[in-house]
């Protein structure tokens, strides 16, 4: 995380000092409330497909993005873009079509949102020559799987803009459709427009700056700052937005006006800015204030469950104290050639090696180190509904799949089992290096495996100035930062790496599917020929069991069999442990009592569209860049 003293926000809060006490009556022309806000990891990529790799970046492109349909924080589905939704059945044609129709509203540029926008952003999911896993939210699709899978091109996908407002889709067969509505609830599927996303993506890699971001949701993109001393974003009302022209007019569809977004405060700044009532929300709460905030913190369950993902092809290096040396200091995080075979075996391969690993990590200290999170019991997080009908999680239908302490006896003993020496082996656990959450657990993890014998590093991945461009052209673009850890974990160039699984939909099959072939999402190609071949899942794993299981429970249609299922495929996945959970994450976030009505999505991600600051008037700076 980035820490100074001196920072944005600072300059902002002596700024809002300064002119405090200088109210105003409101009137109609009044522009609203500045937030100051503070959360803990700086967001390096806007693209929705991509959010789901960090929590953080998923709070922000959901006030930057609006989905056709929206889960409230009952997880009820409820329209948005979308303004009404028609299902089509002919048993006998064996045609099966749902038709979308979209609100009458704009981008932040004033340019319409139209079913076009749509089709584009879920074909460029679905397209060959990308990796997303959220394809697998759209396979109900007719043709979708195979275009994805190479077999046939993504204009095949029965998706087709009727109109400028209207969407026809058409399914496979008989779907149940409640649970399709909710998909289409994921962040990771709201309208882009083509024209915009390809002019960037000749620039440089899409969606890393406000010039890039067009924007649908109640925010734009003011500004990023992605220098360590200053770093943070200001979001600014977009006027575009749908609202109820009967009840608000343009410029007050969204109550506040800006949320300044910092990311440099120290805990103390924190501690301090919050209690003078100067800092009006926390969305990530630092792990030095976890403890004395814990009893006052609003806490909600997240998506998301704390993995560790084992690479199945990476080499795991012999021992070397001078490479050992090299390896800890961040220098040597992942060698490709080592996946040829050199120096080294593949023990992440070997079932009772991961097994291993996962008994010797004490969950429940961990989750008290963390303070807002619970032991993993199993992979699928709490509030995943268990069905569509969404009367019961599926965490508390199942059963519990892992233990909380940890046991290094057994975990002894299976190494054992498989032949295998722990101290023969070294290798790096990877992590974002401006989470301290992430760093912390690590560290943990490392105690955990080292008693096992390994000699085990912890290689926190900070970003850098533009990496792609910097590796092909040599050249940097001012600005402009990427975020190597995850470019490096969604590429496979790892050993471990700790990493937060976020679930794209509410769905069970959303977080289980992309573990099967043919359901990773992954790219399999850019061309076509005989020797095709569909990747494995990120981790390298493939198992024909798995791979059948996860085949059969997306053609069946029965809910109470499709549901059971699931719970076996979860229960296979944890014995042949491809990933391992640590915690199940939560959010707590500190809301100053000077503002009101910021409500939550299912999601966990923050509504501000009607958050109301007390005597905001006091609280507008002059206008800044």
């Amino acid at each position: 995380m980035m820490k100074k003293a001196i920072s944005l926000f600072l300059c902002l809060i002596v700024l809002l000092s300064a002119l405090a006490g200088c109210s105003k009556e409101v009137d109609e022309n009044d522009k609203g409330a500045y937030i100051t806000m503070y959360l803990t990891d700086m967001v390096y990529d806007f693209d929705p497909a991509h959010a789901y790799g960090n929590e953080s970046a998923l709070r922000i492109v959901s006030l930057l993005y609006n989905n056709l349909f929206v889960l409230d924080e009952n997880g009820k589905v409820k329209k948005s873009l979308a303004k009404d939704y028609k299902i089509s059945e002919d048993d006998n044609a064996e045609e099966y079509k749902m038709i979308i129709t979209l609100n009458d509203t704009k981008w932040s540029d004033t340019q319409p949102i139209s079913a076009e926008d749509v089709v584009y952003a879920w074909k460029r999911i679905l397209d060959v020559s990308n990796s997303f896993d959220a394809a697998v939210l759209l396979y109900d699709i007719k043709n979708a799987r195979a275009a994805k899978a190479g077999e046939c091109s993504i204009d095949d996908v029965r998706i087709y803009a009727l109109n400028e407002k209207q969407i026809e889709i058409n399914f496979e067969g008989k779907i149940d459709y409640d649970q399709f509505l909710l998909n289409l609830t994921s962040y990771a599927l709201v309208p882009l427009r083509e024209t915009v996303v390809k002019q960037a993506e000749k620039e440089d890699d899409w969606a890393k700056s406000s010039a890039q971001i067009v924007a649908s949701g109640p925010f734009r993109l003011r500004k990023v700052n992605y220098e360590p001393e200053s770093a943070g974003l200001i979001l600014e009302r977009n006027s575009y937005y749908y609202r109820d022209i009967t009840k608000d007019a343009y410029d007050k569809s969204v109550t506040p006006y800006r949320l300044i977004v910092d990311y440099t405060m120290t805990d103390e700044e924190i501690k301090q800015a919050y209690n003078d009532g100067k800092l009006f929300y926390v969305g990530d709460i630092p792990l030095s204030l976890r403890g004395e905030w814990k009893d006052v913190a609003e806490v909600k369950d997240a998506l998301s469950t704390h993995i560790y993902s084992l690479n199945q092809n990476a080499v795991v290096r012999y021992y070397n104290a001078s490479t050992f040396e090299t390896l800890s200091s961040n220098k040597s995080v992942y060698n490709s050639s080592l996946v040829a075979g050199e120096d080294g075996d593949k023990i992440f391969a070997i079932k009772e090696v991961r097994q291993a690993l996962s008994l010797a990590i004490d969950r429940d200290a961990i989750a008290n180190e963390i303070v807002f999170a619970d032991a993993a019991s199993g992979l699928i997080p709490n509030s995943v509904f268990n069905t569509s009908s969404k009367k019961e999680t599926f965490r508390k239908a199942g059963s519990s799949l892992l233990a909380s302490g940890a046991d290094i006896s057994a975990a002894k003993q299976k190494l054992s089992d498989a032949g295998v020496d722990a101290s023969k082996y070294m290798f790096a656990i990877s992590v974002p290096a401006y989470d301290e959450v992430h760093i912390k657990i690590a560290e943990m993890v490392k105690a955990s495996w080292e008693e096992l014998g390994f000699h085990v590093a912890v290689n926190a991945i900070d970003v850098i100035d533009n990496q792609h461009k910097l590796l092909t052209t040599n050249e940097t673009l001012a600005g402009v930062k990427d975020d190597v850890f995850a470019e490096d974990y969604r590429a496979g160039r790892y050993e471990v790496a700790g990493a937060d699984l976020v679930a794209n939909s509410v769905d069970a099959f959303s977080v289980l599917a992309p573990f099967a072939k043919n359901f990773t999402g992954r790219a399999a190609a850019t061309e076509q020929s005989i020797d095709f071949v569909v990747p494995t899942h990120i981790t390298g794993y493939d198992s024909e069991d798995y791979n059948s299981l996860i085949e059969k429970i997306f053609d069946e249609k029965n809910i109470k069999s499709r549901t059971s299922m699931l719970h076996e495929a979860e229960e296979m996945l944890m014995d042949d442990m491809p990933v391992i959970p640590v915690i199940f994450n939560k959010t707590a976030t500190m809301t100053s009592k000077e503002l009101s009505k910021v409500k939550y999505t299912y999601y966990g991600t923050p509504v501000f569209t009607k958050t109301k600051l007390k005597d905001y008037q006091d609280y507008v700076p002059a206008e800044t860049e």
